[in-house]
């Protein structure tokens, strides 16, 4: 399927901490890709881009290729505001069809990154006399920091041990890799992204499982237009041996279907006969003819005959994908227009999807497990489920519609939680109508990290998992999803989670105190899914500062730039601040109780994880004191942040995790925090003048 790159928006902004546009592209570009690549960009010899590098004293990173293969997502953010297209399909070696794949296909980057900013091209020019001694301020900075320590990608992982008796309690745990591709994880063996070490400290935590997206179209051929399946045969042969490699540490690959999907008006002028809902982008196939189910009929079973060893498959019915007919329709604001579908209801058409897939995969093995996951079955979610054939296990996030009251302010939760635990109502009803059908159940649940910190692979709260956990199995809950595309990352909190695995188990992971006035301080934390998918906490201390607003709206998990309104949504602003203000504090109490040479995962990742408080907290009162004229509050904030940057920094020398979420790659890099060091100096300085 072609996709589009998104269209041109505003004016990229400006980065007035270096002295020109191509300085802080090499600044960025230097961490990523070699000095090779940089000079032909800028339309210069490699010789002139180290000079350039040396004069702004950056350290010698010695990237390689790695940031291409496995972190491009982090290029991709790191130059949005810096390179045109075409400077950055030919910096990440990428056609526009390959580059417009990416950003459609890698967990709707294209939405989270929003319109391209207009960047002019971006050229190699000798300094003037005053951008010199600009360039030496940096360089004095530069002098300054440390990047030694863990290079990015160097991950590693210390599990508790974990001794395990009697049955299973939770017969699947399944987990998304951590370091894991979402687009590509066929199209490369999996010991590029996934390592054996990783796959041993799944094992030694009791994970059986992993998932990982997988489109139909792209493992077997699409039978109405071929050409679109070129390469399926190659990986469905790397996820064969994917899952025979997985085997060795009795861990399963379960496969995240969104199925059909959607197609472009052109091609109905060929297949008119299979044409369902449309919006504008194109049209559904229509599931209720029986060509579309025969090919997802067909697709799954031979999946399940060439993977022999597949765990199973995973399915939403009404995702963000356009996929089936009722998949963006049936509720009140829009009208299904398939002239099939239209006759039938949403729980008729969506059920009949699903049990297609599960007769599909149960025909060749019924070892083969298919999950369907109600996100987004609202008004339709009994119906679906008394609908589904018995082999079926119905999976519902816990935390759906807990309600809460934070400073006052009241709400529900609708995912993403872990400082407000589940098991909520609404699962606990659709667990009960399955039951009640003859279906197991399973939960999908965040137990490392979420998007209220997803930076920091494991934030410190083990007592509300284990509440959590225990809230399940009074549930009689089956099956655990242990993370979304964030999550993943082998910790203490898994461990905390693994002593319901099994009927009797053991564990030697240390405790810590400071845990219970962690999980206390973080029930402070303004909850609202707006706040965490547009909010600061994702980007923490690499969010530059803003001297003068930046006009820009915040994004969804991508860039939070200054935009206050959207970070706080439902909270008003002076709640906001204060409830960052109460977990701050709650957590520099917990912070008191460990030793300051304490090098373990607990200590590192509850120090980064106040990096991400702190510094959200202080960017709150930066935007606040900035817009009201408070100049020298500003300046003293701006200085705040940089010594937040600094020691985060210093975590991240100690773990190579932080910073990284499999979504987004590196959230933030060492180069990006160094970059917010600058950038705070340049803040602080315009303030100081004013």
């Amino acid at each position: 399927m072609i996709f589009t790159l998104p269209a041109l928006g505003q004016n990229a902004l400006p980065t007035p901490h270096f002295p020109t546009r191509h300085q802080a592209f090499i600044f960025r570009a230097w961490e990523y890709v070699p000095a090779e690549r940089i000079a032909k960009i800028l339309g210069t010899i490699e010789e002139n881009v180290i000079r350039a590098a040396e004069e702004m004293g950056l350290p010698n990173y010695a990237p390689g290729n790695i940031w291409l293969e496995r972190g491009y997502i982090t290029i991709i953010r790191q130059m949005w505001h810096i390179l045109p297209y075409s400077q950055l399909l030919e910096l990440l070696g990428m056609t526009e069809g390959e580059l417009a794949l990416i950003l459609k296909e890698e967990d709707f980057l294209d939405i989270k990154l929003q319109s391209k900013p207009i960047c002019e091209p971006v050229r190699w020019r000798e300094l003037t006399d005053g951008e010199r001694a600009q360039t030496e301020k940096i360089k004095s900075v530069m002098q300054t920091v440390d990047v030694s320590g863990k290079r990015a990608f160097e991950f590693e992982y210390s599990v508790p041990n974990i001794s395990r008796e009697g049955k299973e309690i939770f017969k699947t745990r399944m987990i998304y890799a951590f370091s894991g591709l979402y687009q590509h994880a066929f199209d490369v063996p999996s010991e590029v992204y996934l390592p054996d070490e990783q796959l041993e400290a799944y094992r030694a935590l009791g994970v059986n499982g992993i998932w990982t997206q997988g489109m139909l179209s792209g493992l077997v051929e699409f039978p109405f237009e071929p050409s679109i399946s070129a390469g399926c045969a190659d990986r469905l042969a790397r996820m064969r041996k994917m899952t025979e490699r997985l085997a060795k540490y009795g861990i399963k690959l379960y496969l995240y279907i969104n199925e059909p999907r959607y197609m472009p008006p052109s091609f109905f002028e060929k297949h008119p006969d299979i044409k369902g809902h449309e919006r504008p982008e194109g049209a559904a196939l229509c599931t209720s003819t029986e060509k579309v189910r025969n090919y997802i009929r067909d697709s799954i079973e031979k999946i399940c005959r060439e993977v022999p060893l597949i765990g199973g498959f995973f399915m939403i019915t009404r995702s963000e994908n356009l996929t089936n007919c009722y998949s963006h329709s049936g509720d009140i604001n829009v009208e299904c227009t398939c002239p099939r579908c239209s006759k039938r209801s949403a729980p008729e058409v969506i059920s009949e999807l699903i049990n297609t897939v599960a007769d599909a995969a149960h025909s060749v093995s019924g070892d083969i497990k298919v999950f369907a996951w109600g996100w987004a079955w609202r008004g339709f979610s009994e119906e679906i489920i008394r609908r589904l054939r018995k082999d079926v296990i119905l999976l519902a996030q816990s935390e759906l519609d807990v309600p809460f009251e934070i400073g006052g302010v009241r709400g529900n939760v609708v995912d993403y939680s872990m400082s407000i635990i589940g098991p909520g109502d609404k699962a606990k009803s659709e667990w009960s109508v399955a039951k009640e059908c003859g279906l197991e159940v399973g939960a999908k649940v965040q137990i490392s990290t979420t998007w209220e910190a997803s930076t920091v692979p494991a934030i410190p709260v083990s007592p509300l998992i284990d509440d959590h956990i225990r809230g399940l199995l009074d549930e009689g809950v089956e099956h655990l999803m242990l993370s979304w595309t964030l999550g993943g990352y082998p910790c203490n909190n898994i461990g905390a989670a693994a002593k319901y695995f099994y009927e009797r188990s053991e564990s030697d992971a240390p405790v810590y105190e400071a845990e219970k006035i962690f999980s206390d301080a973080f029930r402070e934390f303004p909850f609202h899914i707006s706040t965490l998918y547009r909010g600061p906490q994702n980007a923490g201390p690499s969010n530059p500062l803003f001297p003068t607003p930046s006009g820009y709206n915040a994004t969804m998990t991508c860039f939070a730039y200054d935009d206050l309104k959207r970070w706080r949504s439902i909270y008003p602003v002076d709640i906001f601040e204060d409830q960052f203000r109460k977990l701050c504090e709650g957590w520099e109490k917990g912070l008191a109780l460990i030793n300051d040479d304490d090098d373990s995962e607990v200590a590192i990742m509850a120090r980064a994880a106040y990096c991400i408080f702190k510094s959200s907290y202080d960017q709150i009162r930066f935007i606040r004191a900035r817009d009201e004229g408070r100049w020298a509050d500003a300046k003293e904030l701006a200085e705040s942040e940089e010594k937040t940057a600094q020691l985060m920094l210093e975590q991240m020398n100690k773990n190579a995790a932080i910073g990284y979420e499999a979504s987004n790659h590196y959230y933030f890099s060492k180069g990006q925090i160094i970059e917010k060091i600058l950038n705070c100096r340049q803040v602080a300085e315009y303030f100081a003048k004013k």
